[in-house]
């Protein structure tokens, strides 16, 4: 039953938070990346292996096996991100929803330029994302094992 809760809850701060990030659409995303600025991944390794990963871009799981937020997750932002609370940095999953809770996370701590790149790696029901605009990915290595 705690589990249940748990798991509604970050669906439903997950909603909420879609509608307050700085989201970069498609072709915004890959000037971003094109002007190598950083890109993070918060998808998690089975994602990584299933449709690569942008090149230069740094993995970081947002969440653990039980689908709760992975303790940690936020200091491993800041250790990537820095403490240059004015960094532009771009936030990437699967379809748009864990990277705008990132995104929102990271303003709540003073950060001002992160962005959610919206479409996510594949999409949803509205988007075609990153792979299937045959944006530039890579085989993900090291970091999925």
């Amino acid at each position: 039953m705690k589990t249940l809760i748990l798991k509604t809850l970050l669906i439903f701060f997950i909603s909420i938070n879609i509608a307050y990030s700085k989201d970069l659409d498609h072709l915004q995303s890959l000037n971003f990346y094109e002007n190598g600025k950083l890109i993070i991944d918060v998808r998690n390794k089975d994602e990584w292996k299933e449709s690569g990963v942008i090149p230069n871009a740094k993995l970081i799981q947002m969440l653990a096996p039980d689908s709760n937020i992975r303790n940690g997750y936020l200091e491993d932002l800041i250790e990537v991100i820095g403490e240059d609370k004015s960094k532009e940095v771009g936030i990437i999953c699967r379809s748009g929803r864990r990277s705008s809770f990132t995104v929102n996370i990271l303003k709540e701590k003073g950060y001002t330029n992160i962005h959610n790149i919206s479409e996510g790696m594949l999409g949803d029901q509205k988007t075609i994302g990153w792979v299937t605009r045959n944006y530039p990915t890579i085989q993900c290595n090291q970091e999925c094992e």
